[in-house]
């Protein structure tokens, strides 16, 4: 808004609220980033990334879902499983190598590592063709610690319906009904963050507990499909379910979204070229992506910190205070808005909320309350 101050750091309100609060990311993208690399140290700062242990810390962030997200091009039967898993086994290595953060499975977990003084750790995974149409694999995931499932990634699968692809099925099939089931029999959290508007409404029909929207927005002040309109909203809130409010500037505001859009489409021939004139898929993918980096910083003016303020707000004003919580999105997305660098500055959005005038109370529920009031109720 335009009467908001300037952010530039946060007060010592916030930060406190911040060791006080229970505070959960329900989305961050960092093991396909980074915990591949044989050697990467979770435990030291780096100068690349969005998260590492040191500025989970200085954000004051409690707890934190790793997603093993598969791409659309690791789709394919054989392969997506597999993928899936190479990432879920990965966060286990290099949770388990990392002093001072713990993977929990629980509500119960998560509260015993906070009160140990250590970081919880938790899995997500983040596209249902990652389950290859089976219930089994499903489960083996879950086995594995698993504790959300985003149905579909942009693109549509087997049994659901995406967003950002052409519809499939109207819908969820009757294999995916039988999958929300499965995952409200295993206690899994069903994430409707990325599936079509049909499929979100044929979920909510279909689950017997909360769901969460682990990664999403409101679609009333930034018209994306990946965004939540107000009565999907409101439906979600009578489910007793949250919504993780995403950082990602593309989805804050639409103007930035068209021009990312456009240098996005402009990267992609351009990492066609370079790699019929290279024969190298991944130098022409790094060259490409620097390109990029390059023209979204030249071209684009950052989108505020207010954007994303403005989003909470308007769920918390459609939605109500009880089903709202953060979905970073952190190390899957590109930029984020100006006054945030990394975890490390998310108090910078609790000193804006606390000069817009909410309550400490409020901002607890925010930062992770709400959270742990659905993890309470599906995971145990």
């Amino acid at each position: 808004m335009m009467g908001d101050p300037p952010i530039l750091e946060a007060g010592e309100r916030a930060r406190q609220l911040h060791r006080e609060a229970i505070v959960i990311d329900l989305h961050a993208d960092t093991p396909s980033e980074f915990f591949l690399e044989p050697d990467y140290d979770f435990g030291a700062r780096h100068t690349t990334g969005h998260i590492d242990l040191p500025r989970l810390r200085e954000g004051g962030i409690s707890a934190q879902f790793f997603i093993a997200w598969v791409p659309e091009e690791k789709a394919a039967p054989g392969v997506a499983f597999d993928r899936a898993m190479e990432l879920v086994e990965a966060i286990h290595r290099v949770v388990g190598r990392t002093p001072g953060i713990r993977l929990v499975t629980s509500c119960a977990g998560l509260l015993d590592a906070v009160r140990e003084g250590e970081v919880a750790a938790l899995i997500g995974v983040e596209g249902g063709h990652a389950i290859e149409n089976s219930i089994e694999k499903l489960e083996a995931l879950y086995d594995r610690g698993a504790r959300y499932m985003t149905l579909t990634w942009n693109n549509a699968n087997d049994w659901a319906d995406a967003s950002c692809s052409p519809p499939r099925h109207g819908g969820l099939t009757a294999f995916g009904r039988q999958v929300v089931q499965a995952m409200n029999r295993l206690g899994m959290l069903v994430d409707v963050s990325h599936v079509s508007e049909d499929t979100f409404w044929d979920v909510l029909e279909t689950t017997s507990a909360p769901v969460i929207a682990s990664h999403s927005n409101a679609r009333a002040l930034a018209d994306h499909s990946r965004n939540l309109r107000d009565e999907q909203l409101r439906a979600l809130a009578q489910n007793g379910g949250v919504v993780g409010v995403n950082f990602f500037p593309t989805f804050l505001d639409a103007r930035y979204a068209a021009g990312y859009e456009r240098i996005e489409r402009e990267a992609t021939a351009l990492r066609e070229r370079l790699t019929r004139q290279y024969g190298d898929a991944r130098r022409a993918r790094a060259e490409a992506r620097r390109w990029f980096e390059a023209e979204v910083a030249a071209r684009l003016e950052p989108v505020p910190l207010t954007k994303l303020a403005d989003h909470i707000e308007h769920i918390v004003q459609v939605a109500g205070i009880d089903h709202v919580g953060l979905g970073s999105d952190f190390d899957g997305i590109e930029t984020l808005p100006a006054g945030l660098r990394d975890a490390s500055d998310v108090p910078r959005l609790t000193e804006l909320l606390l000069q817009r005038g909410w309550g400490e109370a409020e901002v607890k529920k925010l930062l992770g309350g709400n959270v742990l009031r659905v993890l309470g109720a599906v995971l145990g």
